[in-house]
Parts: C-alpha cells; structure tokens; sequence
C-alpha cells in the first residue's frame, strides 16, 4: 500500500512484506502507479493540484510490522493502516 501526502509532500509504502533482494523493482512499480496517479488528477481536472505525485520522494516505514514469509495475512495489515483518514507518520506509529 502508498500513501501519498500531497500536505507533507511524501509518498510511504506500508509493505508487510519487503523485498530486500529487490528494492529497486519495488521503486519502479511504485512510480509506475504514482505516474498513473498524476495522468488522473490531470484528467479530472487537476483541481490547483500542481504537485507531481512521481516526483515526491519515497518513503519506507522501517517501524512497520513485517510478517513472517509464507504467511497470507497482508490483507489484514493492510485494513490496519489504510482506516487512517488523515495519515501522520508519527500518529500511525503508535498503532
């Protein structure tokens, strides 16, 4: 999951499960949907939004919870962060 705070300018990826062999393919699939993120702030309209949601820089959580491989409960990891209507770093991490 990203979050990304156009107020803060930064983008966090919450992932339960990091790929620490390949975090440079991550980066490239997370622009990749920032990147089609902005192509549909641009077609509705743009409403003053004149930040570039590809251009703010990327954030990894190192407090997030990990879950064990083979495990199948991202899912529920997900539910827990994505509830936050106003995501504050600071404020998630004491969940």
């Amino acid at each position: 999951m990203c979050v990304v705070n156009f107020k803060d300018a930064n983008v966090y990826v919450l992932d339960s499960l990091p790929s620490l062999s390949k975090p440079k393919v991550q980066n490239e699939k997370v622009l990749h949907v920032l990147e089609y993120l902005d192509e549909v702030i641009q077609h509705l309209g743009n409403n003053g939004c004149v930040m570039k949601a590809h251009k703010l820089p990327i954030k990894r959580l190192k407090w997030l919870p990990v879950q064990e491989p083979g495990s199948d409960d991202c899912g529920v990891h997900t539910a827990k962060y994505f509830d936050f209507e106003q995501f504050n770093e600071q404020k998630v991490a004491k969940v």
